[in-house]
């Protein structure tokens, strides 16, 4: 099986609307209807995304291999260019350093992805501070056994040893440790509920299944009464609320599991990379349709209700209340990728690839695309960065500092 499976597809003579219903007759799609006229006629989005990304069997994630990068639905920073896990790594260091040298060194991943983010670090610390390596102990966590296993070939395959575990089991663990937790994309794959102010009220859009009129058999957006008090309640922590008429996204997920990650760091660091914006940002009254993206083969989709478990789904992550989670640590101001990527000296590399250019022209080209990649302000360039730290200085971290515009 393919990283990308391909969409059902219709007899020979079918007609559009044939083609419509084979796009949504995905294996999760029935999954996903017996839901929905088991809960009376609609499921939150929510649950939805739940299914569409984590069912155990259909989703997104659960498929037998999922391709990041060129060949998959939406590319991340390690899969670009390992420079961006080498910077990362010099980073690491710094911290290691910043926290006496532990020994053992603690250095957990969740949401390891392909696993190249982990390799690239490792790498550096073996080639250039040996010491640290030796401290490390790496931990790559997940939500599917198929993608540690996917994990787990990579970084044998280069002789790197690592733990492997699923995320809810390493969160209801209670050994304390000391290190740093890195991850990448991490929290803009939680579901999140889709809310509507109208007037005064907070509604929710819901999944649904008309049973008649032109829309049935598909799956629908369908608005109602909000199905928790505690999206209002995010909202009157916040001291904010959407605009009127405007469609946003609450992951009230995020924070239990920044807090329960946190709660597992006796002294250390959390780096968090990701899509996201601070609450005043990302809730603001002209952000009329939220941020919510279906990608395939990278390509935003129109629809996310399609193809359900073919569909990447991700939706911007809210750093207010995720850095206010993390009980007992301190907490940076986010940066930009491109700020915190030349902060670590991302440049620099570059200035370095030039030199070397003479000897390969080729290879100076592509480091160089890659950089440009990376740094650019209307894609990867715009990830936000959130430093925490417990028990360890935060100031002159590295990736924090200054850098001229």
């Amino acid at each position: 099986m393919t990283g990308i499976e391909p969409l059902p597809q219709p007899p020979d003579g079918a007609t559009p609307d044939d083609f419509a219903l084979a796009a949504r007759s995905t294996p999760l799609a029935a999954v996903v209807r017996e839901e929905i006229a088991s809960a009376g006629g609609r499921i939150t989005f929510e649950r939805f995304m739940t299914l569409a990304l984590g069912h155990p069997e259909h989703g997104y994630y659960s498929r037998n291999e999922v391709t990041w990068g060129a060949g998959g639905d939406y590319e991340t920073s390690p899969e670009v260019h390992a420079i961006f896990g080498y910077l990362w790594a010099s980073q690491v260091e710094q911290c290691w350093e910043r926290l006496g040298r532990p020994l053992p060194f603690h250095l957990i991943e969740p949401g390891a992805g392909s696993g190249r983010l982990a390799l690239d670090i490792l790498t550096w610390l073996h080639e250039r501070a040996p010491d640290c390596a030796a401290a490390s102990r790496l931990t790559l966590l997940d939500g599917h056994p198929l993608r540690l296993a996917q994990q787990r070939r990579l970084l044998e395959a280069s002789n790197v040893t690592a733990e492997y575990a699923l995320v809810d089991d390493w969160l209801r663990e209670i050994t304390r440790l000391s290190g740093v937790i890195i991850s990448n994309e991490f929290f803009d794959a939680l579901p999140v509920h889709l809310v509507e102010r109208r007037g005064e009220t907070l509604n929710e859009w819901y999944v649904a299944e008309p049973d008649e009129g032109p829309e049935k058999g598909e799956l629908v957006f369908q608005l109602g009464p909000a199905s928790t008090p505690a999206l209002d309640a995010r909202f009157a922590r916040l001291g904010l609320q959407p605009g009127d008429g405007c469609r946003a996204e609450v992951c009230l997920a995020t924070p239990a599991v920044m807090e329960a990650m946190a709660a597992r760091l006796d002294r250390g660091y959390v780096i968090t990379i990701d899509y996201g914006k601070e609450a005043t940002d990302l809730y603001a009254s002209w952000r009329r349709m939220g941020t919510l993206m279906a990608l395939r083969s990278h390509s935003p989709q129109p629809d996310p209700l399609a193809s359900p478990g073919l569909l990447d789904l991700t939706a911007h992550v809210d750093f207010t209340s995720l850095a206010a989670a993390a009980q007992g640590f301190e907490s940076a101001v986010t940066v930009s990728q491109a700020e915190a990527l030349t902060a670590l000296g991302i440049g620099e590399a570059l200035g370095a690839s030039r030199e070397r250019a003479g000897e390969d022209l080729a290879r100076f080209a592509a480091d160089r695309r890659a950089v440009e990649t990376l740094l650019d302000p209307a894609g990867l360039g715009r990830i936000r960065v959130l430093v925490q730290a417990r028990d360890a200085p935060l100031d002159g971290v590295h990736c924090l500092r200054p850098v001229a515009t």
